[in-house]
């Protein structure tokens, strides 16, 4: 079953309770929170005192994506309320190190990448990995178009995955809609990360209209 997560990026901060209350009643799986540092990406966002209030909140897994320079800086801290910790290989660190480190934490570790980098860069890490986030826009802001060369990537991961005989999950964000979550459900990734398709408009509307078209192509297959 593929599960649905929402990227509270594009949700009303001011009203950020009330709308994660409403995403867990129309049945979402997972939250995402994009953490940006303004230097690894254009943008400044939010991080640790958000991700703490939503634990001491919700019973929800919480995945914190991570595009910042120094990923390994606060991650015990992450890892006290991240399911799923995230980094990006473009990262100015040393990888296999940090994703050691989360692991350490207790918290299961992720990578990702920008969609113009190359794909075989992440082979040598996924015998280690719980997670792999299939970027199909530039990380740093929502709204964005998705970029439908990327998308591809989700069934390359998937037969890597099944012919190695590995264990790790493979999300996908970045410009996911009502017009393309058919197409991209039908590519079979676990979680499926969306922002602006949830949060503009009814909240609860827009969540059964995905995990509604989600469930209707999985279940043809």
């Amino acid at each position: 079953m593929i599960e649905l997560s929402a990227s509270i990026l594009s949700a009303d901060l001011l009203n950020l309770e009330r709308e994660i209350n409403t995403s867990l009643k129309a049945g979402i799986d997972w939250l995402h929170l994009d953490v940006m540092d303004g230097h690894f990406v254009p943008n400044l966002t939010f991080g640790i005192p958000i991700g703490l209030s939503i634990r001491k909140r919700f019973n929800i897994p919480v995945e914190s994506h991570l595009m910042v320079e120094n990923p390994d800086k606060y991650l015990d801290r992450y890892s006290s309320f991240s399911r799923i910790i995230t980094i990006h290989y473009e990262a100015p660190v040393q990888i296999s190190r940090v994703l050691s480190n989360i692991e350490g934490f207790g918290s299961l570790p992720g990578l990702s990448i920008r969609p113009a980098t190359p794909l075989y860069v992440l082979e040598k890490f996924l015998p280690d990995i719980k997670y792999i986030l299939v970027m199909t826009v530039e990380p740093g802001f929502s709204g964005q178009k998705m970029i439908y060369e990327a998308v591809d990537r989700i069934t390359v991961l998937r037969d890597y995955r099944e012919k190695e005989g590995l264990d790790f999950k493979i999300g996908v964000d970045g410009g996911i809609n009502r017009e393309n979550i058919s197409r991209i459900a039908s590519l079979r990734p676990d979680i499926i990360v969306s922002a602006s398709a949830i949060f503009s408009g009814n909240i609860e509307e827009n969540i059964n209209f995905l995990k509604s078209a989600m469930k209707v192509v999985t279940d043809g297959q």
